[in-house]
């Protein structure tokens, strides 16, 4: 008769000797030493490994399963003993679960019956030794019936049940066996008694503390749907009498009731989860749920009230600002500038724009950024194909001279008059290829946005002069194109001289192009006889949305209809900041005039 199905028992033997070890020992491996214990727990998962690879080859299912079993189960009491003595022990913690260390526990407490006889238990049970009646107590009172239960739960390693569902068998019947010859006597009865009588008071306990607990949840939830509804009407009551400073301070309570509604409903959540009775639990869940979404349902009806009421309030602020400013010293101050800035118009240009230090350090990066961007690959210009062979940027200032006279924050934003060099090489297999610099800078007064922190005067001819002949200066045969883009614009002899033919026979006959980029209107400006800045105009062309810009300074005519000025303030209702402005150049452009007026912003004058 083949007994170990060709599988070495000799080598079984030895690869249990440590289990075996622990599984002897029991309750009294807490004994020993972390260390000790620690190694046991190494060499039993090493020898666990090797047997489960098979190194003593195949046994017979029951002889597998005893063996795995035992396996098993030293390492669960080696776990056990960890927790017992709070001792850290990640692999354990991570191993075994805390209901099998908690069955693990129950166990062991009844492995006295080991080495205990029926006689041994029914005289200790006499002399009422406390362990052994509190052991046959517990027992008798369910524990077996429990322990069965967590035998059959499957999130438990199916070894460690077989081997405690064995060991249990082996106690279970020692114990019945006592409870048996004892229940002959009548002061065993009798203590019985006292037991059933103490689960009865138990029982009777735990249903009213289980009632109290159901009645308080039932409590709690009609006290925070109270709460809600209390605190939403008190919000609705002051938001009919609020200015528009405290509309901010009632949305911010709004947002905070809601979100003290979902911490409460979070923790009644986990305290109906403490429910034994699923129904009942099912039906306190879904009256919390309608009690939420009652409560978010409000919530949004409190939010669309804030916002309508905030907008009303806005509109009201803005008929009393106008009504005030018509009435006021400072409209009869701004029609006394625009009658000077009109009867000055055409002899000066001074003031007709506005640039903050940060708008322009953002035109700048932007600007830069759209340069490299567009450039970024070869392209085809006046029938050629052009490969870009360098492309850097570079500063044109050094603002670290600013550094006494500016914080951090706006040292940061002060534009560089950085500009991007950009080498296009004319692609062909034969003859002289052309090269092209593309030189994009943008300029800005950086001394005055320093000082004052804003600019309201285009750039002059002689600002641009300089760029020019520093262009036109360098002696290579490269075609240099120019382009200078800035958000302050150009005066009008700027726009005039670079149209000239004086200006095609002095620069553009030196290899020497020029665009002039207006980043604040869009408008670029180049001679129209030059066929190179006329082929890279689109190139440096701001993107825009025509349709939404469209909108836009239809608003701003609208509103200009009936008027003699127009403050830029009144029309950020138009849209974008910068599409406002840029409609308000485009309007000026015919035939009316922008100027920057102290106290009053950029301002848009019929003539």
């Amino acid at each position: 008769m083949v007994v170990f199905n060709e599988g070495n028992s000799e080598c079984v033997k030895n690869l249990l000797r440590p289990a075996e070890r622990v599984l002897r020992q029991g309750r009294d491996v807490t004994v020993e030493d972390f260390e000790t214990r620690r190694n046991l727990w190494e060499r039993i998962l090493d020898s666990y490994s090797r047997y489960l690879e098979g190194e003593c080859g195949d046994f017979l299912r029951d002889l597998d399963n005893a063996f795995r079993s035992k396996f098993e189960a030293s390492l669960a009491i080696l776990a056990w003993s960890f927790w017992k003595r709070g001792e850290d022990f990640p692999q354990a913690r991570e191993r075994f679960s805390e209901r099998e260390i908690g069955l693990i526990d129950e166990i062991l407490k009844y492995n006295v019956f080991e080495i205990t006889t029926r006689e041994d238990v029914l005289e200790k049970l006499y002399r009422r030794e406390p362990e052994m009646v509190q052991l046959l107590k517990t027992y008798y009172l369910g524990m077996d019936r429990w322990i069965a239960e967590q035998l059959e739960d499957p999130e438990i390693k199916l070894p460690l049940r077989y081997y405690l569902k064995r060991t249990w068998k082996g106690y279970r019947e020692k114990v019945d066996a006592a409870i048996n010859e004892a229940s002959k006597y009548g002061w065993f009865r009798t203590l019985m008694e006292e037991w059933e009588r103490e689960k009865a008071e138990e029982v009777e306990a735990l249903r009213e503390s289980y009632e109290a607990k159901v009645r308080g949840l039932k409590k709690r939830i009609a006290e925070m749907v109270a709460f809600f509804e209390g605190e939403r009407e008190r919000l609705e009551a002051e938001l009919r009498s609020s200015s528009l400073e405290e509309i901010e301070r009632l949305r911010r309570e709004r947002e905070e009731l809601v979100e003290r509604f979902e911490r409460e409903k979070a923790e009644l959540e986990k305290r109906l989860l403490e429910l034994r009775d699923e129904e009942l639990r099912r039906k306190l869940e879904e009256e919390l749920t309608r009690a939420r979404e009652e409560a978010l349902r409000e919530a949004r009806l409190l939010e669309e009230k804030l916002r309508r009421r905030e907008l009303e309030l806005k509109s009201k602020e803005m008929e009393l600002r106008k009504r005030e400013l018509e009435l006021s010293e400072k409209e009869s101050l701004l029609k006394g500038k625009i009658e000077e800035i009109l009867a000055m118009s055409g002899k000066v240009e001074k003031g007709s724009r506005l640039v903050l230090r940060d708008e322009a350090r953002i035109g700048e990066l932007n600007f830069v950024g759209r340069m490299k961007s567009k450039f970024a690959r070869e392209m085809q210009l006046l029938g050629k194909t052009y490969s870009v062979e360098s492309l850097e940027e570079k500063k044109g200032e050094d603002t670290s001279r600013f550094a006494g006279k500016l914080d951090e924050k706006s040292l940061k934003n002060l534009p560089e008059n950085r500009y991007v060099e950009v080498t296009l090489k004319e692609k062909k297999l034969l003859g002289r290829k052309e090269r092209i610099l593309v030189r994009g800078i943008y300029l800005t007064r950086v001394e005055r946005l320093a000082e004052l922190g804003l600019d309201t005067d285009p750039l002059t001819l002689a600002e641009i002069n300089v760029h020019l002949i520093d262009a036109r200066d360098s002696k290579d045969n490269t075609r240099t194109v120019l382009v200078i883009a800035s958000p302050l614009g150009f005066e009008e002899r700027v726009r005039k001289y670079v149209s000239s033919e004086d200006f095609h026979r002095n620069f553009y006959s030196e290899n020497v192009s020029l665009i002039l980029l207006d980043t604040e209107s869009g408008e670029i400006i180049h001679n129209p006889n030059d066929r190179y800045a006329k082929a890279l105009a689109p190139l440096v062309r701001l993107e825009l949305d025509d349709e939404v810009y469209a909108k836009v300074r239809e608003c701003v005519r609208k509103k200009l209809e009936g008027r003699d000025y127009l403050p830029l303030s009144e029309c950020l209702d138009c849209g974008d900041e910068e599409y406002v402005r840029r409609a308000f150049y485009e309007i000026g452009r015919d035939g009316n005039l922008v100027k920057y007026i102290d106290g009053f912003g950029l301002v848009l004058i019929r003539k």
